[in-house]
C-alpha cells in the first residue's frame, strides 16, 4: 500500500489549486507559527521581540507566498513568450516545462498543437511551391528564389543565366499516347533536371511542358554547354512505349542583368526559345542582350 504521504505529496504535485492553498495557508499563519516556536522556546514576553519577529514572519511570509506564485505560473509566462515569438517570427514553440499539475499539462498540450501545426503548416508551404509531378518546384517557389539569388549575383558581382525550355510536340504526345504516357515523360524530365543540375542551380516547372533553369555564377556561353548536356540527356530517356529519341526540347538562354525583372528574364529567354523552335526544335539558342542593341 503507497504510504498516505506520498499520495498526498502527489496529488500536491498534480493540483496547482493545491499547490495555491498549501503554500497561502502557510504563508499567512507564519506570523502565527513563529510566535508560538518563540513562546514555546522561554524567550522574553517583552512586546518589542514580539512585535519584530511578527513583522519579520510576515515579511518572510509575503515574499515566500510571491516567490512560490511566481514559479507556479512560470510555464504560462514562458508560453505566452513562445506564443508571441511565433506570431511574431513563426519561431518552433518549445517549452522547458517539467510540472505535472494543470498549467503544465496545459503548457504541454498547447506546445504540442503549435508544434504539430507548424509541420502542417511547412508541409502546406512546402506543397504550394512545389509541383507535385515532378517534384521540382513551380513558378511561385521561382519567382521567390530568383530574387535571393540576382541579390547574390548583384552583391558578388557575378553572371546569372537563365534557361527556358518546354517539350517538342508534346500535345501529340497526350493526343496520341494518353495523358498517363505524358505524365511519366514529364516525371523523367524532372529526374533528368535534377541528375544533371548543379548544387546550385534552380529547377522549376512554369507551365505544362514549360521549365526553367536558374544557373548563378553562369555566363551565357557556360550556360549553352550546360543546355546541350541537357538537350542530349532528354534525346535519351526512354519512356514505353514511345520510341527512342521521340522525347527532344528546345532551349532559350539569356544571361541576365542586375536590373532584370523574373518576367523580363523569363521574355528574353522565351524570345531565344521561339527562335530554338523556328530552327526546327531540338536545339539551343541564346539571347545575348549586347548584341542585340549593337
Amino acid at each position: 500500500m503507497i504510504p498516505r504521504s506520498v499520495v498526498a505529496l502527489q496529488m500536491i504535485r498534480e493540483s496547482l489549486v493545491t499547490k495555491i492553498f498549501v503554500v497561502c495557508f502557510l504563508a499567512i499563519h507564519m506570523p502565527l507559527l513563529a510566535m508560538i516556536a518563540y513562546l514555546a522556546g522561554g524567550y522574553s514576553s517583552h512586546p518589542f521581540p514580539i512585535l519584530t519577529i511578527l513583522l519579520v514572519a510576515t515579511l518572510v511570509g509575503t515574499i515566500a507566498c510571491l516567490a512560490a506564485l511566481w514559479w507556479f505560473i512560470r510555464p504560462l509566462r514562458l508560453l505566452a513568450t513562445a506564443l508571441k515569438r511565433y506570431n511574431a517570427e513563426g519561431a518552433p514553440v518549445r517549452l522547458p516545462v517539467e510540472g505535472t499539475d494543470e498549467i503544465g499539462v496545459v503548457s504541454r498540450a498547447v506546445a504540442a498543437t503549435m508544434n504539430e501545426l507548424e509541420g502542417v503548416m511547412r508541409k502546406l508551404r512546402q506543397q504550394a511551391m512545389t509541383d507535385q509531378l515532378t517534384g521540382l518546384g513551380n513558378r511561385r517557389w521561382l519567382s521567390e528564389r530568383i530574387v535571393t539569388e540576382q541579390a547574390r549575383a548583384e552583391r558578388e558581382k557575378s553572371p546569372i543565366s537563365v534557361v527556358l525550355f518546354d517539350l517538342d510536340h508534346f500535345k501529340d504526345i497526350n493526343d496520341s499516347f494518353g495523358h498517363d504516357v505524358g505524365d511519366r515523360v514529364l516525371i523523367g524530365v524532372g529526374e533528368v533536371i535534377r541528375d544533371n543540375l548543379r548544387r546550385y542551380d534552380l529547377a522549376a516547372r512554369i507551365g505544362g511542358e514549360e521549365f526553367c533553369l536558374i544557373l548563378p555564377k553562369t555566363r551565357i556561353g557556360e550556360a549553352v554547354v550546360i543546355a546541350e548536356r541537357f538537350r542530349t540527356q532528354l534525346e535519351k530517356l526512354n519512356v514505353d512505349p514511345l520510341p527512342q529519341g521521340r522525347i527532344t526540347a528546345s532551349f532559350g538562354i539569356y544571361q541576365a542583368t542586375p536590373c532584370d525583372s523574373m518576367q523580363a528574364m523569363l521574355l528574353q529567354a522565351d524570345r531565344a526559345l521561339y527562335r530554338a523552335k523556328e530552327k526546327g526544335r531540338n536545339c539551343v539558342q541564346s539571347f545575348d542582350w549586347h548584341a542585340e542593341t549593337r
